[in-house]
């Protein structure tokens, strides 16, 4: 099955209105080649020129600026396709963008820094659900100025504008076809731990209770969290270290039946390039809806230059270039329909546990009971990070590695170009330039863990 065929054509002009279209020969070649891949025509952008009607003085401001710093968790390949419309869009702004799959260094990292005066980054995008924690900082800049913000339907809101979400994502369930049949599937999260036809490792968890258990846990409330939680670690699961990707190659693999959680454009991506991959997606009721966040961070260098890629985002050519990427359902109003989902029988017309702007501390409660069930169930957790002064005897792969020995017993620590700080004599440097038999301060989890800060003499 090819994302291509699910539609038809009158099914995809469903919902653009008769509204003026963009002309096609004003459009980035980028979004034409866009256009062409989805089988869509200019009206699919209509009310595009609207959208990115922007004060001449962020135009004139982001030409001084030349750059723009984001931070997201999207994959290179995905973004580039959608960098690359941006860029021939505004081609003054130069952007620098990292994939920050980290959630503490992605959150924690520059309100630490912005709480001392420094500014990171300039735009954020994947908050965790921790958009409240820039608010009580400040950290964040009001997007209403912004003409794409009228986009986002009404809930998705921020109460003071200071997020905006990009793109919607349906948590469920991904199954391997050739293991499950469709009517062993729970119609019910309930109906999931209330029978055994899935216990004994057949399920993988992956570590993200914030993206399915969250949005379940605030909709159906806390003494439901607890025992749909007991219940679920009961059946015995695989917790598995690795990360959602990874969970879900392994259902595709058939090291389990299922995997949870599993975002529905992931899995799609597997059908897309294979109609015989054998991958299913699957949404219990409640549908875990949950959203994406976007910030700006206040006081950045380049204020200008990050405003036109936020409302760029939110545009429709923005929007269509994320789902165009991979997959991601837009949260613009008038992309709110079965064009942009690719299994819509698994969501339509079904109850769904709906995102809220309340209650910020519920995280806390369900983070802390999840992690007691996964630890007492022998699940991973990464160690704590331990600062210690050695030697470097080896510096691998132009800085990635570091190797040196922690009283007499050899260890190392991994180092990321971007999330890893490197100081020499109290100079900011790189990873590169590191060397052997430098003596250095490293803050890092033990046992090859990835190193947060190294400072060397």
């Amino acid at each position: 099955m090819n994302r291509l065929t699910t539609f038809t054509a009158a099914t995809l002009a469903v919902g653009f209105g008769i509204a003026t279209a963009a002309s096609a020969a004003d459009l980035p070649k980028t979004t034409q080649q866009m256009l062409k891949d989805l089988k869509m025509d200019a009206s699919a952008l209509s009310g595009l020129d609207k959208e990115l009607a922007v004060p001449q003085a962020w135009i004139d401001g982001a030409k001084k600026e030349g750059q723009v710093k984001i931070w997201t968790t999207y994959r290179r390949q995905p973004w580039s396709r959608m960098e690359r419309i941006f860029m021939e869009r505004y081609p003054f702004i130069k952007v620098n963008h990292d994939r920050v799959n980290n959630t503490a260094r992605r959150v924690i990292r520059p309100l630490t820094a912005f709480k001392t005066g420094r500014v990171l980054v300039d735009v954020i995008t994947g908050l965790s659900g921790e958009a409240h924690l820039f608010q009580q900082a400040k950290a964040f800049t009001d997007l209403r100025d912004m003409p794409s913000y009228d986009n986002l339907p009404a809930h998705l809101k921020h109460p003071e504008g200071l997020t905006a979400v990009g793109r919607i994502r349906y948590y469920c369930i991904a199954y391997n076809r050739n293991k499950v049949k469709e009517s062993d599937l729970p119609k019910t999260w309930d109906d999931l731990v209330n029978s055994q036809r899935f216990a004994g490792k057949k399920i993988g968890l992956a570590n993200r209770p914030n993206n399915w258990l969250l949005p379940l846990w605030k909709y159906k409330g806390g003494d439901w969290g607890r025992q749909f939680t007991d219940k679920l670690f009961g059946l015995k699961p695989q917790l598995r270290k690795e990360g959602q990707g990874a969970v879900l190659a392994l259902v595709v693999a058939g090291e389990m039946e299922m995997g949870i959680p599993a975002a529905m454009n992931r899995v799609a991506e597997y059908r897309i390039k294979h109609d015989k991959t054998p991958v299913g997606h699957h949404c219990p009721i409640p549908v875990v809806f949950t959203i994406s966040e976007t910030g700006i961070m206040a006081g950045n260098p380049h204020m200008n230059a990050a405003k036109l890629y936020v409302n760029w985002y939110l545009s429709k050519e923005g929007q269509l270039a994320q789902f165009w990427a991979n997959e991601s359902v837009p949260s613009h109003k008038d992309m709110r329909d079965k064009r942009f989902v690719y299994w819509p029988e698994n969501v339509s017309g079904k109850e769904m546990a709906q995102f809220k702007y309340d209650n910020p501390e519920a995280g806390k409660e369900v983070l802390k009971y999840w992690d007691a069930r996964w630890i007492q169930g022998g699940g991973y957790v990464p160690p704590k990070p331990s600062i210690v002064t050695v030697k470097l005897d080896k510096v691998v792969r132009g800085g990635r590695v570091l190797e040196f020995k922690v009283d007499g017993k050899a260890d190392k620590a991994k180092m990321s170009r971007s999330r890893s700080k490197v100081t020499i004599g109290g100079k900011q440097a790189k990873r590169g330039d590191l060397k052997a038999g430098m003596t250095c301060k490293i803050n890092y989890p033990k046992g090859g863990g990835e190193a947060k800060t190294v400072d060397c003499k």
